[in-house]
């Protein structure tokens, strides 16, 4: 355990803490955020009767807290200070009060609004090791993952400004111009679409200025909130999880599949995934 690490993501919390500034629900963004970052992984080995806590582990937030897990951690496996780490991620929109929430701010789909997103809730867990030590121990490879990247707009979709893709085209740029051919053999892109007018529009935005760039052109979409509604910081990493499934069962139809994700706080993101035995 002292060679292994555990990253774990869990909500934002960013329409409840909307609400908490306003103070339309008593204020405890802060110390919910405290109390999951000091007790969460002691009280969850605790109760899976671990005695030993990871070597190194740390709790995070939301979007961008997924894409700092997976940034951190492929930099641990390739300095060499972990041999594998566990990144999870867990959300849940379907709590009452996060549920209340996004009815006040109007982003629940409904008669009146068919727009709007349906709650859902999700979590992933994914080992990451290096692939020779995977080969090494006789592991079986579900996936390889690649060029993580992170950005934000320098605004909450709650500012009353509209995002023009230029975050998230940033991030899937950064990604792809790290990807050894630069993502030529794309074949499908996994997004965090969700209904939601806003993010539509930020992603249509951003595939102009993609494919004005010559990226990404004409390729095939998945988009995990149609099987699972809006999974907030779960997103990312159900993406990679049902690349990965799509490889092993022949239905993703491509060695390689950029995943990309936003979240309402401004951050965005992606990475790249890579079939086992396909050429990073």
């Amino acid at each position: 355990m002292s060679r292994c690490g555990l990253q774990f993501v869990l909500s934002n919390d960013f329409h409840r803490g909307l609400l908490e500034e306003k103070g339309q629900l008593p204020s405890r963004h802060d110390a919910r955020r405290a109390e999951y970052t000091q007790r969460l992984i002691p009280n969850l080995f605790r109760a899976m009767g671990v005695r030993a806590a990871p070597g190194e582990h740390r709790v995070l937030f939301g979007e961008s807290g997924l894409l700092q897990a997976l940034k951190a951690a492929v930099l641990q496996l390739e300095t060499d200070r972990l041999d594998r780490c566990i990144v999870g991620a867990v959300d849940s929109l379907v709590e009452p009060q996060v549920v209340a929430a996004l009815g006040q701010l109007g982003l629940l789909r409904t008669p009146a609004n068919p727009v709007g997103i349906l709650p859902g809730e999700a979590a992933a867990f994914v080992m990451l090791e290096r692939p020779s030590a995977a080969s090494r121990r006789g592991a079986v490879v579900d996936a390889l993952l690649d060029a993580p990247s992170l950005t934000a707009e320098p605004f909450h979709r709650r500012s009353g400004l509209h995002a023009q893709g230029r975050a998230l085209s940033q991030g899937i740029l950064e990604t792809l111009d790290a990807v050894r051919d630069q993502g030529a053999r794309t074949g499908l892109i996994v997004g965090a679409l969700n209904g939601d007018a806003y993010r539509a529009r930020d992603w249509g935005h951003a595939l102009v200025q993609l494919r004005m760039a010559g990226r990404l052109t004409d390729l095939r979409e998945w988009s995990p909130a149609a099987s699972f509604g809006e999974i907030g910081a779960a997103t990312g990493l159900v993406g990679l999880c049902m690349a990965a499934r799509g490889f092993s069962r022949g239905y993703a139809r491509t060695d390689h599949v950029l995943v990309w994700t936003a979240g309402d706080d401004g951050a965005r993101g992606a990475f790249y995934v890579h079939a086992p035995g396909s050429r990073a």
